[in-house]
């Protein structure tokens, strides 16, 4: 149902790489020409100047003297003695202004672009012992709170990793990523998830028949491209438990088991959440045991 949206991505994510490209391109293009006006502007007005003004005896005067004309008011005690001096210097300010305004206008697209590109999940992060939340449901709020209310958690970088339109919580800590499960290649990269310490995989309420399977081969990836980091899985059907323990995970939190709370301990390291969580686990195995075994 969300191959569409998803196919829509690359392309334009191809199309914002080539706006920058040509952005910087006539950033580029801005400064030469701004070095052009200064430089020839100065040349000019020294070749006019030297032989009636005193105060431009020199090109180092001259350019000096553009310069400080071009970037702020102007210098009084530097005036042009002769009308094709004026000329020039007048030309070579209207033309500082002109450029200085396109400049300012490409740096404030330059901050705008990046805000949405970072909204939008298109940015490339480069992170390092951060928290992954892979996929996002009804309790990712909560999680995200009790992460950052835990003085262990408080200050580390959180990223979310979604099939998401935007952002789904306004905290300045915590970066997106718009990617869709089971993860490809390019997504392991953006969301940096070889160098996280934690990964916590959220089940996906909207697939109830395949959630904890797709769950169990995302975990299986971050396993895979993760081998040293604390993988915390969210299970809908407690037969399918055994699926996520095989993917490697370390901590499996059933749905009913006190929800987002108790996945936010597990990802803190909670000695309790782990007991209770344990506990549970064994509970599960027992049970199966007993159902083998009465069959």
């Amino acid at each position: 149902m969300s191959t569409g949206p998803l196919r829509a991505v690359p392309w334009l994510d191809m199309f914002l790489r080539w706006v920058q490209t040509a952005r910087h391109r006539l950033i580029a293009e801005l400064l030469a020409a701004f070095l052009f006006v200064w430089l020839g502007g100065g040349l000019a007005i020294w070749w006019l100047e030297a032989d009636v003004n005193p105060k431009i005896a020199s090109l180092g005067n001259a350019t000096y003297a553009l310069l400080v004309t071009m970037t702020t008011s102007g210098d009084s005690a530097v005036l042009p003695h002769t009308d094709a001096g004026r000329i020039v210097m007048g030309l070579a300010v209207m033309l500082s202004k002109l450029l200085t305004t396109l400049l300012c206008a490409l740096a404030a697209a330059v901050l705008i672009e990046r805000k949405v590109r970072e909204d939008m999940g298109m940015k490339m992060h480069r992170l390092y012992d951060h928290i992954v939340i892979l996929g996002w449901n009804l309790k990712g709020p909560q999680i995200v709170h009790s992460l950052r209310s835990d003085p262990a958690t408080a200050i580390r970088p959180i990223l979310i990793a979604a099939d998401l339109e935007q952002k789904p919580v306004d905290d300045p800590g915590v970066a997106f990523s718009r990617v869709s499960l089971p993860l490809q290649e390019e997504a392991l990269d953006r969301i940096c998830l070889s160098r996280a310490e934690r990964v916590l995989v959220l089940a996906n309420y909207a697939e109830r028949q395949h959630a904890d399977s797709l769950s169990a081969v995302t975990c299986l990836l971050a396993r895979r491209s993760n081998p040293k980091a604390t993988i915390v899985a969210e299970l809908l059907d407690p037969g399918k438990r055994l699926f996520l323990e095989a993917a490697g995970v370390d901590q499996v939190v059933g749905i009913g088991e006190v929800g987002g709370f108790l996945l936010a301990e597990a990802m803190i390291g909670n000695d309790q959440a782990r007991s209770l969580l344990a506990s549970v686990a064994e509970g599960a195995h027992r049970t199966r045991q007993l159902t083998a075994t009465g069959r």
